[in-house]
């Protein structure tokens, strides 16, 4: 799940009101190229939005926001590939080690991300993002090098190329695609993340 999180190059981190605000997104996700998806437990009963969209081929189902460790586990049991929190959490950690899923603790300092390492993980998300900006990676790459970071928070159409010429392995994308506008909207602007990540990548 590592390797194709990596391969997408891009995560959508969606928040909505109800699950047809939220299917809205996925589908002018998946229209505009970006199959992966993190649906954060603010979107009401995200549990059951998660069970009914497990069987479907064309997304990379995972979950965001989990604070504990049933959070985790419900979620994984009802379809969830990978989880997502805004911090590390130990409870979290032990269930997705127990339940083979790939865990992204979000991570600040280099102390966090050394201790996340430490705990198994591969992959940390940088959040929030924006609060340190593209060139830290590069400051944290430095001394910890087989690191592979996620930023959210802070990410958009205008800086994405500058997180991975910093050395990122993905970019999770929240309000910055989701503030577009219309659906049709929201897809031409995952057409242009993604395209303009393919782009950085190739040079």
């Amino acid at each position: 799940m590592l390797d194709i999180i990596k391969n997408e190059g891009i995560v959508a981190v969606i928040r909505a009101k109800d699950h047809n605000e939220a299917k809205g997104y996925i589908n002018a996700c998946v229209k505009g190229g970006i199959r992966a998806v993190e649906l954060t437990y603010s979107i009401p009963n995200v549990v059951d939005l998660i069970n009914e969209l497990r069987d479907d081929k064309e997304l990379i189902l995972g979950v965001g926001s989990v604070l504990n460790g049933k959070m985790a586990k419900d979620a994984i049991l009802a379809g969830a590939k990978y989880v997502v929190s805004p911090g590390y959490s130990e409870e979290v950690n032990t269930v997705c080690r127990e339940l083979n899923t790939l865990y992204l603790p979000g991570c600040m300092t280099v102390t966090e991300i050394m201790h996340a390492l430490e705990k198994g993980n591969k992959m940390v998300k940088l959040f929030p993002g924006d609060v340190f900006g593209a060139k830290y990676v590069k400051a944290v790459k430095a001394p910890i090098p087989h690191v592979e970071i996620m930023p959210t928070g802070g990410v958009s159409i205008d800086n994405v190329d500058k997180w991975f010429e910093m050395g990122v392995s993905c970019v999770g994308v929240g309000s910055s695609l989701f503030n577009a506008g219309s659906l049709e909207d929201i897809e031409n602007l995952a057409k242009e993340f993604v395209e303009k990540i393919k782009d950085v990548r190739s040079k």
